[in-house]
């Protein structure tokens, strides 16, 4: 294991300032670009919210729009359902007139039903006096007969007209009792009249009571419909009252939206410039390290060329001897891990990097006080290995996982400030790192170029920190996590 680094300090206090000024002005930098970009952020999740709204204004008008055409339609149909409530009214107590006119004619019939049952009965009586007389009669007859009899001859004309009375007698008995017979069917039939009669009296009576309702309930939808009348007049004020509102407001989101744009679009522009600045500065900090004004970053940038080398020699004397292929070193087909969150990666190259770079990487963090983690790191931003610290077992915490099982993860951004676009050995880097999401620390990065057989495979990427302040966690800068 290599021994801790020893930092020489001595008559460096001055140009120590040098390089921990340059970071304060990429930190600022950073911070005031994070910034910006959450206030961008907000402000584009903010617009999207104002698209929203507009929409909604414009829905809500649509559907004012269609209120009023509906109130208008209601206010028609109001008015010509008065007039015909009203024709209807005028018509159903024409009926109801004539109506109450059958029910009177229904009670003079039972009136006159009654009194023809009471003549039946005086008819009834008579008919039985009458048979009564012709039964006395028959008697007179019958005693008549028996006395010209007894008369003889002299009494023989007599006789003819007892005779004549007895049939008369017989005669009338036998009308009587046809008359009797018609009287009790008269009779029954009068029973059956007047009984119907008497329910149509009492269904006359219940007709009463429901015209009475009905001429009831007809003023009654009258009132109603006149005050739907009067409500469709309040509803009608009542959008044309928020026609006005909605337009106020549909206008002002209109200029809400130019100015957010505007906005949007200034803050865009500082960004873009604090974003050059923060480039100025690491290049300015770079620079520094690279002159040797800033002792404790070199150093840094020698450990980690040492490492780098150390990476180039395994993976070429790996290719000498076999035990991968330079197509394997080079494999760019990322073959996700099933299940993986965060997704993570494999490459014919994974097994190698974890049997012969791992090692060097622990090696590499172990061995300086101030290092925070050391990675390789290809073109894309896959990281085919890590240290031991951030190559953990995945448990299923998405928390945890992102944060401690780092290896196979393809990270971008990892790849994007590797100075790929220059000649120089290493590139210094520094920015904010939050470790516990609350403090920031500076932390600053050395990448050095791997090169394999003379092809750029990517880089080395040392991080470190000095333990300075950065403030309070205000604005993330998106990758600036642990490598």
């Amino acid at each position: 294991m290599m021994k801790p680094t020893a930092i020489d300090t001595t008559d460096a206090t001055d140009l120590g300032r040098i390089p921990e000024s340059c970071g304060a002005v990429t930190v600022g930098c950073s911070e005031v670009a994070g910034v910006m970009e959450a206030v961008i952020r907000s402000s584009r999740a903010l617009h999207a919210q104002h698209e929203a709204l507009r929409g909604t204004v414009a829905a809500l008008e649509a559907d004012h729009t269609r209120v009023a055409e509906a109130s208008d339609e209601a206010r028609l149909l109001s008015e010509r359902a008065t007039d015909r409530l009203q024709e209807g009214t005028r018509l159903i107590q024409s009926s109801l007139g004539q109506i109450n006119s059958l029910l009177e004619l229904v009670d003079a019939l039972g009136q006159h039903v009654t009194s023809f049952s009471a003549a039946m009965e005086q008819v009834k009586r008579s008919a039985k006096d009458i048979e009564d007389i012709a039964e006395t009669t028959n008697i007179l007859a019958l005693n008549a007969t028996i006395e010209a009899m007894r008369a003889g001859d002299a009494g023989r004309t007599f006789a003819v007209v007892a005779s004549e009375v007895k049939s008369l007698a017989s005669d009338t008995r036998r009308a009587t009792d046809e008359i009797a017979v018609t009287l009790d069917a008269l009779n029954e039939e009068a029973g059956v009249v007047i009984g119907r009669i008497e329910a149509g009296s009492k269904a006359s009576d219940d007709a009463r009571a429901s015209v009475t309702r009905i001429e009831t309930t007809i003023e009654s939808v009258g009132e109603l419909v006149e005050e739907v009348d009067r409500q469709n007049d309040v509803i009608a004020r009542a959008t044309g009252t928020i026609s006005g509102h909605v337009s106020a407001v549909q206008k002002g989101l209109i200029h809400f939206d130019e100015v957010t744009r505007e906005n949007e679009d200034k803050l865009f522009e500082a960004q873009q410039e604090a974003t050059g600045l923060e480039r100025i500065a690491n290049e300015m900090f770079d620079t520094i390290v690279h002159a040797g004004l800033s002792p404790n970053d070199k150093v840094m940038a020698e450990h980690a060329m040492g490492v780098a080398r150390q990476i180039i020699e395994a993976t070429e004397a790996g290719i000498a001897n076999g035990t991968i292929t330079r197509g394997a070193v080079f494999d760019r087909d990322y073959r996700l891990i099933a299940g993986s969150a965060p997704e993570r990666f494999t490459t014919r190259l994974t097994d190698f990097a974890a049997a012969s770079w791992k090692p060097i990487l622990n090696r590499s963090t172990d061995a300086v006080a101030e290092s925070i983690a050391t990675v390789c790191v290809d073109v894309n931003g896959f990281m085919p290995t890590h240290n031991d610290r951030y190559s953990q077992a995945p448990t299923g915490d998405i928390a945890h996982d992102t944060q401690y099982c780092r290896n196979g993860r393809i990270l971008p951004e990892e790849a994007k400030d590797d100075g790929r676009d220059t000649t120089a050995p290493f590139r210094a880097y520094v920015f904010r790192y939050a470790p516990d999401g609350e403090r920031y620390v500076v932390q600053r990065s050395i990448y050095v170029p791997l090169r394999f057989g003379g092809e750029r495979w990517g880089s080395l990427k040392f991080a470190y920190s000095f333990g300075e302040a950065a403030g309070s966690s205000r604005a993330i800068r998106t990758g600036c996590a642990a490598p």
